[in-house]
């Protein structure tokens, strides 16, 4: 090859650049050339690239023999087939037609936008026996919230009420006292007023008297019943606030465990609420329709394959496995056509390979190692020695 020229000889006076675009870089070039073949290590280091190169080739020639051979079975193999009974044949493309809508079953199923993550069907599926039951458990506790809240607003805005209600009596009381005694006052200070009357003028005052006690006795009087009815209902608006505390407190005992409940069932099903779980279970049940739809297309596609590959074994075909990969080609003769196309072509370009292998083995590298032996004879036992070591590791 153009390397081995390079390294033992380099042309002195061509254009390098030149040299390199003037070389067929397929040729095998072997020279001596600048080599001075008296001196033992260039002449072992050359010795030994051709034997390196000899060796290199046969274990090129022996994988490509490899192929080649593989080649050519599978080509053997689309004649065995081609030469089989109609009978026989149509067994063979029956099997491959489902293969291939097997695999299209597949195919739809890993294209489509699928209803829920892998994650979310695990865990559905885990749940599955649970799912519905704790969407009602989650209705209800959801509804039952609504209601609590309800209750606890009506709750809240009767005791603000009541409240209000006592304060109001409380300032009425207290109005009653304030107005009594101002009465009382006002009535004290109206008779030391009549009194002064009669002592100093001497006038008559008893009617005076009278229509002040009276008056002063009618103010008393519904002062105090206004006082006494709003002690009375005072009485009653403190119990009706101490039941509604009461009440208020149990309500609240049944708000914090609903929501307990209500936080709980969210984190064990990881949704919102009830209506998320119920979209997440139908979507589970509709996906593992799905699902199973695809299994049973993936078992079905290996019960096919199997069988498939026992035809094409019962046939003679030596390489059946490689069919249930190009089914279509059982199928369709263009598909047929173009796969014998591409094993020509390939065959072709290992004959190619081998040849030139076969020329650096049998040809070129070892008629050179002659060539030398020829040519030194005074060289010719060690060369044989290294040939010797050579056929010996290979």
């Amino acid at each position: 090859m153009g390397f081995l020229k390079n390294l033992f000889g380099k042309p002195k006076n061509e254009d390098w650049e030149k040299q390199i675009e003037l070389e067929n870089w397929n040729d095998i070039v072997y020279t001596r050339r600048d080599l001075d073949m008296d001196d033992p290590v260039q002449r072992r280091e050359y010795i030994g690239s051709c034997l390196q190169q000899m060796e290199e080739a046969a274990k090129e020639l022996d994988a490509l023999e490899f192929e080649y051979n593989d080649v050519t079975s599978h080509l053997r193999d689309m004649e065995e087939i081609n030469a089989l009974p109609p009978e026989n044949r149509r067994e063979i493309e029956d099997c491959a037609r489902k293969i291939l809508e097997s695999r299209e079953l597949q195919d739809k199923f890993d294209k489509r936008s699928s209803r829920m993550t892998d994650e979310e069907f695990e865990r559905m599926d885990r749940l599955k026996d649970d799912a519905q039951g704790g969407a009602a458990k989650l209705l209800e506790a959801e509804s039952f919230q609504k209601k609590i809240r309800n209750d606890l607003k009506r709750l809240d805005s009767e005791h603000e009420a009541y409240i209000f209600r006592e304060d109001d009596l409380d300032t009425t009381i207290e109005n009653c006292k304030k107005l009594i005694i101002t009465v009382g006052i006002v009535l004290v200070m109206m008779i030391v007023f009549l009194f002064v009357l009669q002592i100093a003028v001497g006038l008559n005052v008893v009617y005076g008297y009278m229509a002040l006690i009276l008056l002063a006795a009618i103010a008393i009087t519904v002062l105090y019943v206004q006082w006494t009815n709003a002690q009375v209902e005072i009485k009653t608006v403190k119990k009706s606030i101490s039941r509604l505390i009461m009440l208020q407190n149990q309500v609240k005992v049944r708000y914090v465990n609903n929501t307990n409940l209500l936080d709980y069932l969210r984190m064990k099903y990881r949704v919102m609420n009830a209506a998320e779980l119920t979209d997440l279970y139908n979507r589970y049940l509709k996906e593992r329709k799905e699902r199973e739809k695809i299994e049973d297309a993936r078992k079905l596609l290996d019960s096919n394959q199997k069988d498939l590959i026992y035809m094409l074994r019962h046939y003679r075909v030596r390489d059946p496995e490689i069919w249930i990969h190009q089914a279509e080609a059982l199928l369709s003769h263009n598909e047929e056509v173009e796969i014998r196309h591409s094993l020509n072509a390939r065959r072709q370009s290992l004959r190619k390979r081998m040849e030139y292998n076969r020329d650096i083995v049998a040809g070129n590298a070892k008629n050179e190692v002659e060539d030398m032996a020829k040519q030194y004879p005074q060289y010719a036992q060690e060369i044989l020695d290294m040939v010797s070591k050579y056929e010996d590791k290979g």
